[in-house]
């Protein structure tokens, strides 16, 4: 079976400037709805979004829900819970808070790019701990804010995980 993963604009934007947005295409389909196109070009300007990345349209109750949940999130965000809903996926991605904590409560499975990163190690898509930690160094240095202790757990994840 493959993954279904809707994807919004955060982890695309961070695992492209950290150069592994290989990784993504290796979780499964992935699916973006077009608001979070539209905002991937404007945060990337002359990039272009990937070919295995599918941009796939709201159906008319996906749309009106993500327009309701615009008084809460992000346009972009709205519209990738709503999609993940409408496909049923099996992962959602944001590394947005309070878009991660809505998209739980509707009953999602929900996962940023340290989570992908974390995925790939685990999954032997990432060869080696120094590959591993120079991946997570680079995610540290994209446009992703990353606290102290969330920094600290994903190092302390991958010595374990390659110590097994």
């Amino acid at each position: 079976m493959n993954r279904i993963v809707v994807c919004d604009t955060g982890p695309l934007l961070h695992l492209r400037e950290a150069n592994i947005l290989g990784l993504l295409h290796a979780a499964g389909e992935i699916f973006i709805p077009p608001a979070v196109a539209q905002e991937f070009s404007r945060n990337s300007p002359g990039v272009m979004i990937p070919d295995w990345v599918i941009v796939k349209e709201l159906d008319e109750l996906s749309t009106q829900k993500a327009l309701e949940w615009q008084k809460q999130i992000d346009a972009g965000e709205s519209a990738a819970i709503a999609l993940s809903l409408q496909l049923h996926s099996d992962w959602l991605l944001s590394d947005d808070v309070i878009a991660r904590q809505f998209a739980e409560i509707l009953g999602l499975e929900v996962h940023g790019s340290i989570g992908v990163l974390l995925w790939a190690i685990a999954t032997g898509h990432v060869e080696g701990k120094d590959a591993a930690l120079k991946a997570l160094d680079a995610l540290t240095g994209s446009s992703l804010w990353i606290s102290d202790r969330v920094l600290e757990q994903a190092r302390k994840a991958i010595t374990i995980l390659y110590k097994k």
